[in-house]
């Protein structure tokens, strides 16, 4: 299997590391953020970044169990090979489409509003794309923090320019 060229780095989106080997072939375990699992399952290859560049490694078997992601590499084949690559940052190429559109982690650092206060509840700290879920970790102004789930429908306005986000904010996420 062929790629394209490889990207520059800032043309790309970080989409997690490498946590983990699992079993003894050099399956690893992916910490994801920023996309689903449903989106990078069928992709040929995942760029990995090797000594501050992005090197290609394409994908044997990926497979979604219990929330978690695991990738087979080609190229990783045994328990000790796939522990030098523990910790290291995986990237996917962006697409020329989704540049105008905002991404998740574009959001860091937007203040969340929420629609039937307009109070503002705090800021964007992290961006975690569960499986099926995205959930905002929000820094509110007491120094506490809060997890919103997100959703479209739940999605009222996203104003770039004044940097907030406005939700309408499902019943008792605030009042833990």
């Amino acid at each position: 299997m062929k790629y394209k060229e490889i990207p520059e780095i800032n043309n790309c989106l970080e989409i997690g590391y490498i946590s983990r080997p699992h079993g003894k072939d050099g399956e690893v375990l992916l910490s994801i953020k920023n996309v689903d699992y449903e989106d990078i399952q069928d992709l040929p290859y995942l760029f990995l970044c090797r000594q501050e560049r992005l090197v290609p490694f394409f994908i044997e078997k990926a497979t979604i169990k219990s929330n978690s992601f695991f990738v087979k590499f080609e190229d990783i084949n045994t328990l000790e090979k796939a522990e030098q690559y523990c910790g290291t940052k995986v990237y996917i190429e962006s697409d020329e489409e989704q540049d105008d559109d905002i991404q998740d982690n574009d959001l860091v650092g937007f203040s969340v509003i929420d629609f039937d206060t307009q109070a503002t509840i705090g800021t964007i700290q992290e961006v975690i794309a569960y499986s099926l879920n995205v959930v905002f970790d929000v820094k509110k102004g007491d120094g506490s923090s809060v997890l919103i789930p997100f959703a479209e429908d739940l999605l009222k306005e996203i104003n770039e320019e004044l940097r907030t986000i406005t939700l309408e904010i499902p019943d008792g996420i605030l009042e833990a």
